[in-house]
């Protein structure tokens, strides 16, 4: 079995961290710029930003010096593991109605690993000619999404606060 490099644990580790930080970031300092980067409110596509901010934080520290010929694996990973996280989310939380919060920690992890492992396997496949910039693209398309919908929700299960059956725009402060 491989195992991962020292500096892969470690950043691991780190971006673990980093996600629970990124957690209560709002509730700490809420203003609109914390809101781009930390759950607003406890709805399901909020909650992308602590797993997708330090996957990809992780991906630029880890393939420092490589370009985008090096990111782009990180990139691709992750629409695949917030969609895995949106779609598995929504399984448990809506149809099933689970609010067992370790659910979510142990889902978080979970995902969090699987979006390092991923971006290794993924590495192979992302260095054909235009692959790259092609995960870019998408990877900001995610980020434009996140920030719209940071303050501008629809009104669907996904950005429903959880705990108050609130859209997440209306704790945004004035």
């Amino acid at each position: 079995m491989k195992y991962f490099p020292k500096k892969v644990t470690i950043t691991l580790v780190a971006a673990l961290g980093l996600g629970v930080l990124l957690h209560f970031l709002f509730h700490w300092l809420p203003s609109p710029i914390t809101a781009l980067v930390s759950p607003v409110r406890e709805s399901l596509f909020e909650h992308l930003k602590i797993l997708l901010i330090p996957l990809l934080l992780s991906g630029l520290y880890l393939t420092h010096g490589r370009g985008l010929d090096g990111l782009a694996p990180w990139l691709l990973t992750l629409p695949i593991i917030g969609g895995a996280m949106l779609l598995i989310g929504y399984v448990y939380h809506i149809p099933l109605q689970g609010d067992w919060v370790g659910f979510d920690l142990i889902l978080y992890g979970i995902l969090m690993v699987a979006g390092f492992v991923l971006a290794q396997w993924l590495a192979p496949a992302t260095q054909r000619p235009g692959i790259p910039t092609l995960c870019l693209v998408i990877a900001l398309v995610m980020a434009w999404l996140i920030i719209w919908f940071t303050f501008f929700p629809p009104d669907m299960a996904l950005f429903v606060d959880l705990s108050q059956s609130k859209p997440t725009f209306y704790i945004l402060p004035q």
